[in-house]
């Protein structure tokens, strides 16, 4: 009897000492489970995920939420995670209101940010609406920034895999490993390149040498509220453009004069850029005016009946060569002029930003040039300018712009 009791005894400590490997290993918190849904079935999806994406499934039980108990369930639903659920089109399955109803001061600060309206611009947008024609690079070049930030968590989160978003030199990971530097806390993923390049001009900046050294400042140091980083104050469409909040934020690290010298000599250069692509956009509305340029294909008019040469009414394809370059003008060399200004990046604001502006108003105005003479000569001569084809996407119906387009003006008795 007395042997019985022994290996009894040693059956519940193996059994006790499994079961406390296996909270070790997942964590000490209990499972947070929705309402409806049982422990078997979270373990069933949970199960489920680890066979069909093991990366993911490690990544999220070394994660804070793999901690916490917070399993696949509370963020996916009962329904396993596969087929469509976990295409790359599925991003936007999990709402940003799922993540609110625990990270309730998170979501609440995202609600007032412009990435809310991200979907609205990008639906709204004359390149996007070219592109419903190439599904495939819309998905890629539009949805991945402007819908997923519009419509979910994911676009600034890992999700999968939580660790501090401004790690301080030094600091350690739960399992181990370095916590990686994200100075840029997710904004470069979207906040890059020749037409937005705040990455390129912050990690070209005094700003960054100062961050890989103490932790700050990052982009949420600069241009989030104090008391919600998700607070991401408004620049645009603010009676100020966000000057008075911006003042403020400079001033936790800068003088007072120093902060309104140097936005003013920011001021100073938006001006001046402004001033050189009005220049190459008054030249192509003259060769439209002179009825040598006619609009086309990827250009939207104004109420005049005249392209509207703008961010929004202007495409990089559809067009002719000098539409092409005003594009560029404005939608490049402007964009990354003031945002290497606004940085204080040197190099971006003059050699990437200003120099480029004056290749593209140089070029704009050679090409009006020779497109003049040409026309002159045309007519001169009798002889007809020869005009090719203009390439279509593969899945074009010719229809993408109609909801865009405004009515023809009415002409004048």
């Amino acid at each position: 009897m007395r042997k019985y009791w022994v290996w009894g005894v040693i059956a519940a400590l193996v059994i006790a000492g499994a079961a406390l490997a296996l909270m070790a290993r997942r964590g000490s918190a209990a499972v947070v489970l929705p309402a409806g849904v049982t422990l078997k079935e979270a373990r069933a999806i949970e199960a489920d995920a680890k066979a069909s994406m093991p990366g993911k499934y490690q990544m999220w039980l070394e994660s804070a939420h793999g901690k916490a108990g917070v399993t696949c369930v509370n963020c996916h639903g009962k329904e396993p995670v596969t087929g469509e659920k976990a295409s790359y089109r599925a991003f936007g399955d999990v709402k940003p209101e799922v993540c609110g109803a625990c990270h309730k001061d998170a979501y609440e600060g995202w609600q007032q940010t412009r990435h809310v309206e991200a979907v609205k611009y990008s639906m709204n947008n004359l390149r996007g609406k070219l592109l419903d024609g190439y599904p495939a690079m819309k998905l890629q070049g539009c949805d991945s920034c402007h819908f997923k930030v519009g419509t979910t968590c994911s676009a600034c989160h890992t999700v999968h895999a939580s660790y501090p978003t401004s790690a301080k030199p030094g600091q350690v990971q739960a399992n181990g490993l370095p916590a990686p530097q994200d100075l840029m806390n997710g904004c470069e993923n979207c906040h890059m390149g020749p037409d937005h390049p705040q990455r390129e001009a912050y990690e070209s900046s005094e700003h960054r040498k100062v961050a890989e050294r103490t932790g700050q400042p990052t982009c949420i140091t600069c241009h989030t509220d104090k008391n919600n980083v998700h607070l991401i104050y408004r620049i645009k469409g603010t009676p100020d453009n966000g000057r008075a909040t911006m003042e403020k934020k400079c001033q936790e690290c800068h003088s007072q004069d120093f902060t309104r010298e140097m936005l003013a000599n920011v001021d100073q250069i938006k001006v001046e850029t402004k001033k050189i692509v009005d220049a190459g956009r008054g030249i192509v509305k003259g060769l439209y005016q002179d009825g040598i340029l006619e609009p086309s294909q990827g250009v939207l008019l104004d109420k005049d009946g005249l392209p509207r040469l703008d961010a929004t009414g202007t495409s990089y394809s559809h067009v002719s060569h000098i539409e092409n370059l005003m594009f560029e003008l404005f939608k490049y060399g402007e964009a990354t002029t003031v945002r290497g200004a606004q940085h204080f990046s040197p190099d971006v604001a003059h050699w990437h930003g200003n120099a480029q502006l004056w290749e593209k108003y140089l070029a704009i105005k050679d090409e009006a040039e020779r497109m003049r003479f040409e026309y002159a000569l045309s007519r001169k001569m009798g002889v007809p300018i020869p005009e090719l084809p203009m390439y279509q996407y593969s899945q074009a119906t010719g229809h993408e712009l109609d909801s865009l387009k405004q009515p023809a003006p009415t002409a004048t008795p």
